[in-house]
């Protein structure tokens, strides 16, 4: 009988054909038979730091572990990926490889899996008597130019326009000793993204949804990533300062090392950017579990807050605002006059000499906030001219100002990202529709909408996913399902004199809508459209006035599809803890001789940003059917 150590050196042994075959005169030697027997006797392989090394993870439905990714470059054993103990086998003993035998372009085993060859040293008291080290020049070369000595967690707030970019974004940056926050934007950071180049951000996000795209890191200047988010998406950065040891920091980061072009399933709501993220900080300090946390979405707040729950690691957060914020906060600043200046002086209807009649400061401020705005459309696209000739003048007339402060920066918001309300709503309600009662259950995994808690959230952004709403129906003594909407999304974005930004709307699920012989069926379908949204009167209400269009099918329907189209209005309170949405909408269906229309209103109380109750009304008519309805709803958010 063959022992079954004898077995797995054999395996490992014929699995090299990944890096070579081993030559005949550098064979595997004495010392790794004793490391295989010793890793063997430690059950090596069945430690939670090895397997996180393979980004093994619990399979949901059926027992056992799996990596993540089955890219055969990431793994020394052909089984790599389902069996942590032949990878480990084959691991050593691609350590013990001739590295005369490495083809140029190559790297040895040991410097292609550096955070491996550590872990395996420290845990199995390798020496160099033992295992000869490689010299991994490009992997030396390659941390040295980074410098790392500590981590900071970045969240890049929602991008209300584009659907795959409204949940926020993470990525780690990695910094210097000694940096500030200005020698910071030359670090590097670590992202984690679908590799496409798909311009659409509705066919992403569709594709993102399904795993139509790998999932690649990558290393790249943080300066980059501000110039994309903060310039171009006008997108708040919030940067959280981790309190990693050195140690944990350079553990990560040969791991990063391991996961160069390594593919990974992309799936939009979990195997996402932020989750990808948790796994290198798993590696990072052992015994953490963050990805464990997230069996079926990972929102990046989310992960944000996890990180955070762990002790003693956040040193540090730093607000760095976007230009779009920044030359809100100038506009603000400004008063009607002044506004009027401002966009005169951009829009050359007035010479810069002008501006010469106002006093040094307001003068400075005109300026500022013109060359600003003129700035922000170049870099946005939005300019329809060059306006850089214009945006020198402003410039050279500012520099005369010698003395006069620059115009202050926003105030850092009294709400993080983090702070905000849980992304997870648990509801219980009830009310009365059509004269019968019923009680309501509601849940709903992701994210945010217009009448929730609004602190650390973007305004104007309603985003949901998976919304259930499960009814008993007393009059008819049974459970039905009210409604689950697969998507529903909703980008308010008011307009002003400087910007025009459309609103828009999609969502699409099944719900309970009326039928043609009275009464409610079950129906699939999708409605979607766009319009104007207003600030009133500088107040907290928003108008918004639109085009809706829908298509829903059910076998109750005459033709089993019906389209509609037509017109919607909404009144929107933001306020803080009190918020109100009055709607009406109404229009032609294809199989009605009437016009649809409903008219609803919802009031909500936000207890705690935790906890809010919720009152709505409604009355709706449709193929002659007119039906009136009300509900309260105590919410939580967790």
């Amino acid at each position: 009988m063959v022992p079954k150590r004898c077995l797995a050196l054999l395996a490992s042994i014929a699995t090299l054909g990944v890096f070579g075959t081993v030559h005949a005169e550098y064979p595997p030697s004495r010392e790794l038979d004793h490391l295989l027997e010793r890793a063997h006797a430690l059950d090596l392989a069945a430690e939670r730091e090895w397997q996180d090394l393979l980004h093994y993870r619990d399979r949901r439905f059926v027992p056992g572990r799996r990596s993540e990714t089955r890219d055969p470059d990431f793994f020394n054993a052909d089984n790599g990926w389902h069996d942590p103990e032949a990878e480990l086998d084959a691991t050593l003993a691609a350590f013990f490889r001739d590295p005369a035998g490495v083809a140029e372009g190559e790297q040895h085993p040991q410097c292609r899996f550096v955070a491996r060859r550590a872990w395996l040293k420290e845990r199995l008291a390798i020496d160099a008597a033992q295992l000869p080290e490689v010299e991994c020049t490009r992997f030396e070369e390659w941390y040295e130019s980074i410098n790392p000595h500590e981590l900071t967690l970045v969240f890049a707030a929602a991008y209300l326009g584009n659907p795959a970019s409204m949940f926020g974004h993470t990525l780690l940056r990695i910094d210097p000793p000694r940096q500030d926050a200005d020698t910071r934007l030359l670090s590097y950071a670590i992202n984690h993204a679908a590799a496409t180049e798909e311009t659409s951000g509705l066919v992403f996000a569709v594709r993102g949804l399904t795993g139509g795209y790998p999932g690649l890191f990558s290393l790249m200047p943080y300066y980059d990533k501000v110039q994309e988010y903060n310039s171009l998406e006008s997108r708040d950065l919030w940067e959280y300062r981790l309190n990693l040891e050195p140690d944990e920091v350079e553990r990560l980061m040969q791991h990063a090392w391991e996961l160069r072009g390594t593919p990974f399933p992309y799936y939009f709501f979990l195997q996402n950017c932020s989750y990808r993220l948790l796994g290198l900080l798993d590696v990072a300090r052992p015994g953490m579990g963050l990805a464990d946390r997230f069996d079926w979405w990972a929102i990046p707040t989310d992960t944000v807050r996890e990180v955070l729950r762990e002790a003693e690691m956040l040193k540090e957060v730093n607000y760095r605002p976007a230009e779009r914020a920044r030359l809100d906060h100038q506009l603000g600043m400004l008063s009607p006059e002044l506004l009027d200046w401002t966009v005169a002086l951009a829009n050359g209807d007035r010479p810069v000499e002008a501006a010469d009649a106002l006093d040094r400061h307001e003068q400075a401020l005109v300026l500022e906030t013109a060359y600003d705005y003129l700035h922000f459309l170049r870099r946005s696209g939005g300019a329809q001219s060059d306006p850089r000739e214009r945006m020198r003048e402003l410039l050279v007339a500012r520099s005369g100002l010698a003395g006069v402060d620059p115009a202050e920066s926003p105030p850092t918001p009294r709400t993080r990202p983090d702070e905000g309300h849980g992304t997870l709503r648990l509801g219980l309600g009830g009310g009365e529709r059509g004269g019968a009662a019923f009680g309501s259950l509601h849940w709903r995994p992701a994210y945010h909408d217009a009448l929730d808690p609004p602190h650390g959230y973007i305004p104007g952004a309603h985003i949901d996913y998976g919304d259930l709403e499960l009814r008993y129906d007393d009059g008819r003594n049974r459970v039905e399902l009210e409604r689950l909407m697969v998507v529903d999304i909703e980008s308010l974005s008011p307009q002003d004199r400087l910007f025009r930004p459309w609103s828009w709307n999609i969502r699409g699920g099944v719900e309970q809508r009326l039928r043609p012989e009275g009464g409610r069926s079950l129906m699939g379908g999708v409605d979607g459209g766009g319009g104007v949204t207003r600030e009133l009167g500088g107040s907290p209400l928003w108008g918004y006035v639109g085009l809706q269009g829908s298509a829903w099918a059910s076998e109750r329907l005459d033709d089993s599809v019906r389209a509609k189209g037509g017109a919607r209005l909404d009144l929107l309170w933001t306020g803080q803890t009190l918020r109100t949405r009055l709607r009406a909408d109404g229009g032609w269906s294809t199989d009605a001789s009437r016009p649809a229309w409903r008219i609803s209103a919802e009031q909500a109380l936000n207890v705690t940003r935790q906890l809010s109750v919720r009152l709505g009304l409604s009355r709706e008519q449709d193929f002659d059917v007119h039906e009136t309805a009300a509900q309260a709803v105590l919410y939580g958010y967790f």
